[in-house]
């Protein structure tokens, strides 16, 4: 027979998921003429990101952390941005990053209330939010581009073939994709004890892994 969780531990949760809306609010209203919010603002499907506690935090510090990375990718000597197997990993890595930001954010508040760490349940829980928050990320990012679809090509050699991540099995197949994933879990959960982590670092390096397994 299951135990149930304490009392108290609902309240938490409770406590969490009304402070994550209130937190979306605020964080939309600072940051309301944001490319990166248009598409929640235009298009109608999108009303389900509201409900995941912190959600337009964590898109804010995930579009901050891609956009660098990649930037310094780019700006690389023989640069890899304009790879067919970019938006591969940009995504994989970009998905394990959310997952990570979520953990961190949930295991923290954990803390400030006496917990240890995420159950198993919470962990799986944290990991659904962030894929949806990575959902409408790399919508966003098909819609408007990284730092827009004219920059992406000019400055980096990004071509417009986003499409690509909807193909689920073409990318699962791809060697390496997996690692990419836990790889930007692990970094974001770096970065959130240590701001100074060199995220573009660990972006380059999935990058390269993933070409070079390729061949």
């Amino acid at each position: 027979m299951r135990r149930r969780p304490p009392a108290d531990a609902w309240l938490r949760e409770a406590d969490y998921l009304a402070a994550g809306k209130r937190a979306n609010d605020m964080e939309f209203r600072d940051a309301a003429d944001q490319l990166l919010f248009r598409l929640w603002q235009e298009e109608e499907g999108y009303d389900w990101l509201l409900e995941v506690p912190f959600a337009f935090k964590q898109l804010i510090d995930l579009h901050a952390a891609m956009r660098h990375a990649v930037a310094v990718a780019g700006e690389q000597p023989q640069p890899r941005t304009g790879h067919p197997l970019f938006h591969t990993v940009f995504g994989a890595f970009a998905l394990g990053f959310a997952q990570g930001l979520v953990s961190a954010h949930r295991r923290k508040h954990l803390r400030w209330h006496g917990g240890v760490d995420l159950t198993r349940m919470l962990q799986e829980q944290c990991d659904n939010w962030g894929v949806e928050i990575t959902t409408y990320y790399l919508a966003a990012v098909n819609a408007y581009g990284i730092f827009g679809k004219a920059s992406d090509v000019e400055l980096y050699g990004i071509a417009d073939n986003w499409w690509t991540l909807g193909d689920a099995q073409r990318v699962e197949s791809v060697p390496g994709v997996y690692d990419c994933v836990r790889l930007g879990r692990h970094t974001a959960e770096r970065w959130s004890d240590d701001e100074s982590l060199d995220v573009a670092t660990q972006f380059a390096g999935a990058l390269e892994a993933v070409i070079s397994a390729a061949g």
